[in-house]
């Protein structure tokens, strides 16, 4: 093969390189990955969860927020006047082991308001891989699907077959000593 012949056929692969990328540049939009597979940005630090489905966190651009987690509701464990609800602290401790000090994504839901009646940011909380707490604390048993007001969020298909899955399994609390009952009661 001559120096020209070589030089045609690295021109061709080039070209041919060059059609394949752009194809799979226009095809990229149509085949884009679902929540769970996509690489989100974290712009928030988690400082300190107060309980199973409220915690502390400090963003890069907005300061210091409070985040009542969308679509899951945890067992009490600082309501004042009331009892701690079953698994309650075990539902804190797993938000504390899965949450504080590591970098977050801070994501609203449009389907849900802002803040809650308490001023705190209503978000999930979600980290690189697709990890949603939301999801992973039904999964775990240390949370309930939770719809406000009749308005389900976005992602409460997701949240309601992880919380059947710790159910099933009977998980967390929805096995002994709780098995699914977790009210705090007014303590006089």
């Amino acid at each position: 093969m001559t120096h020209a012949e070589r030089l045609l056929s690295r021109a061709r692969a080039v070209a041919v390189l060059g059609c394949a990328v752009s194809a799979i540049t226009l095809l990229a939009p149509a085949c884009s990955p679902s929540h769970a597979d996509t690489d989100i940005a974290t712009t928030a630090t988690v400082l300190r969860v107060v309980d199973g489905d409220t915690v502390d966190v400090v963003d890069d651009t907005r300061g210091r927020l409070r985040i009542r987690i969308n679509g899951i509701d945890s067992p009490e464990v600082h309501k004042p006047g009331y009892s701690v609800g079953c698994w309650g602290p075990q539902a804190t401790d797993f938000a504390r082991t899965t949450l504080t000090g590591q970098r977050v994504a801070i994501v609203s839901d449009p389907s849900q308001d802002a803040h809650d009646r308490y001023a705190r940011t209503l978000a999930y909380l979600d980290r690189p891989g697709g990890w949603d707490f939301s999801i992973e604390a039904a999964r775990a048993g240390a949370a309930r699907s939770y719809i406000y007001e009749h308005h389900p969020a976005a992602r409460t298909p997701q949240i309601e077959a992880a919380e059947s899955e710790a159910r099933q399994a009977e998980r967390g609390l929805w096995g002994p000593p709780c098995n699914g009952r977790t009210e705090s009661v007014p303590v006089k």
